[in-house]
């Protein structure tokens, strides 16, 4: 029917749209650990102390490595309470474990005993950072650059900081600084990669990333990003570095799923692309995008639509709030001519986009 050809097109705009959505999850890569607050419970001895009075209260014990490491750091503490070192050490240990509230108190401590120390003020810009503290965080580190000019680390923290606020400039300034220092620094080229990519330059981003790879052959985000890039230019090298990049790490769903779309959008070899979003789902089960590119591949290619509604209908447990998924979902079962499901799918993709006009357009049809 007429129908059916419209509905073909206007998948096809949302397979442009998966594609954006699964890869903008790894355009950016955690340079500077997030962490997020991890109370530490304990048991609630105080609800009714008639009935604790014969048995004592006891604080939940945390016994990981990492737990193990903190308390043996805090009997330290206990016997030399003037230690900044020790509570500095003790503060990276809260950040490992997501602690910010508990790294932020440490970290007050040790300014109170000593501001003398650069490697202090590294640790006070990570425990800003982490509390979402951006200007906080770089003024710790431009105040451990006045204290060590050449810290590297600074000046990559610094290059970082400024990558995320989007001062692309600025951000390749101190990377340059660190280069000039050490020509070697695999990290350095790729921090400029990240942002000449972002500023729209892939011919500096392509150079800079290759050159990350040419000082260290295992660095896998920058086979991912050029494998990124080549694949959006529907360049066969992005195979090869894709390929690359699972030769590193053989599970990457990231990396399963961009050769997945090259074998999809540049070769039109669909059953390889079948093989590479199965292999995601072996991974993860609850990978949406990979059922999604599953169920476009089943309605827009092989025309196997019940097949298609089956991974669309597991993109939608996976990613109930998806309403590509919903609508595409709506126009399997419209070609197969079950206008009451198609109907219940496009007034759920309206109601998660109010504004998104291909459901309006479905389901003016099915009305």
């Amino acid at each position: 029917m007429a129908f059916v050809k419209v509905a073909s097109l206007l998948s096809l705009k949302n397979m442009r749209m998966i594609i954006i959505r699964f890869f903008s999850t790894f355009s950016k890569y955690a340079l500077i650990p997030c962490v997020s607050f991890l109370l530490i419970c304990f048991a609630d001895s105080c609800k009714n102390p008639k009935a604790d009075k014969d048995k004592p209260s006891m604080a939940v014990i945390d016994t990981t490595p990492l737990g193990k490491e903190i308390g043996e750091i805090s009997l330290k503490i206990g016997a030399d309470p003037s230690n900044a070192n020790l509570y500095n050490e003790r503060a990276k240990l809260h950040l490992k474990r997501m602690d910010v509230a508990n790294a932020m108190m440490d970290m007050s401590k040790v300014m109170e005993l000593d501001t003398t120390k650069a490697d202090y003020f590294l640790t006070l810009a990570d425990v800003h950072f982490a509390a979402n503290k951006s200007g906080k965080s770089k003024a710790a580190l431009e105040k451990c650059l006045s204290l060590d000019p050449t810290n590297i680390k600074a000046q990559e923290k610094l290059s970082e900081l400024y990558f995320y606020v989007r001062k692309y400039d600025e951000s390749i300034a101190y990377l340059d600084k660190i280069l000039k220092s050490d020509i070697h620094n695999a990290k350095a080229y790729f921090m400029k990669g990240m942002n000449y990519k972002e500023k729209g330059d892939t011919t500096k981003a392509i150079s800079s990333f290759q050159t990350a790879i040419e000082q260290r052959q295992d660095y896998y985000d920058a086979y991912q990003q050029l494998g990124m890039i080549y694949l959006a230019k529907s360049d066969p090298l992005a195979f090869q570095y894709y390929e690359g990049a699972l030769r590193i790490n053989p599970r990457s769903e990231e990396a399963l799923y961009g050769r997945a779309m090259y074998y999809q959008e540049v070769k039109h070899d669909y059953d390889k692309a079948i093989q590479d979003y199965t292999s995601i789902l072996q991974i993860n089960p609850k990978n949406a995008s990979a059922d999604f590119a599953l169920g476009f591949i089943h309605y827009q290619y092989l025309k196997v639509y019940d097949e298609s509604i089956k991974h669309y209908s597991r993109a939608i447990v996976a990613a109930p709030d998806w309403p590509e998924a919903v609508f595409n979902r709506g126009l399997a079962y419209e070609t197969l001519g079950n206008i009451s499901a198609a109907k219940v799918d496009y007034q759920k993709a309206l109601e998660l986009r109010p504004d998104y006009v291909n459901a309006q357009k479905g389901l003016e049809r099915v009305k």
